[in-house]
């Protein structure tokens, strides 16, 4: 079983969902927008990182992928198709006030043939393009679903910002999110949590069936 702690971090109040096996002592941050202390209490009890998690790469959820490499010393996994957006950090109108270094590479290329462990769980790789080109959803069936700007509360993520396609965005929600259980809890990268049957019956934004 996996426990989650979600705790909204930086300027932009992008959710780190941190993912803990205690069983096993292992743990992942899923998106590193800002360091926190709970990362230093988890190391303290003798857990250890399994992973760094990107649900995509736009600034404000990578502001803080360096100082979190170095604690937590284990592997950064995202979707290649974001990795253009890695090398824009520096001229980023944002990156004074994220305070956001330039990343390291990571570690491992992910695609939905990847096979993520935590624990004893395993963890399914769903590309959920749209937002970004390299967008990706996280989905562990006894858990939930951690969707990064795909889907969130009765909304969805922007699609203005370059890369972004409200066409593509809709098919990966429509076709890939809403084939989930009903029941399913999504673990958004803002705001509060859902359910994929609320957002099939109350997101505004998406037409369903």
């Amino acid at each position: 079983m996996i426990e989650v702690q979600t705790i909204p971090l930086g300027a932009f109040q992008v959710n780190c969902h941190i993912l803990i096996h205690r069983e096993t002592g292992e743990f992942a941050a899923i998106d590193a927008p800002m360091m926190t202390p709970v990362f230093d209490g988890l190391l303290n009890a003798g857990l250890h990182g399994k992973w760094i998690l990107l649900t995509h790469a736009h600034i404000d959820h990578i502001a803080a992928l360096n100082p979190l490499k170095e604690k937590l010393q284990c592997p950064i996994a995202m979707h290649k198709k974001d990795q253009y957006l890695l090398g824009h950090v520096a001229d980023n109108p944002f990156q004074k006030m994220l305070q956001a270094g330039v990343p390291p590479d990571p570690d491992e290329w992910l695609t939905e043939d990847s096979a993520l462990k935590l624990g004893t769980e395993s963890i399914q790789v769903i590309h959920t393009p749209g937002h970004t080109p390299g967008s990706i959803s996280f989905y562990i069936p006894e858990t939930g679903v951690f969707t990064g700007d795909a889907l969130f509360l009765e909304s969805v993520g922007r699609t203005d910002l370059p890369g972004g396609d409200i066409n593509v965005l809709m098919a990966s929600i429509r076709e890939k999110l809403f084939m989930l259980p009903d029941d399913t809890p999504v673990f958004p990268g803002h705001g509060p949590n859902t359910t994929i049957g609320h957002e099939k019956k109350f997101n505004p934004f998406v037409q369903y069936p």
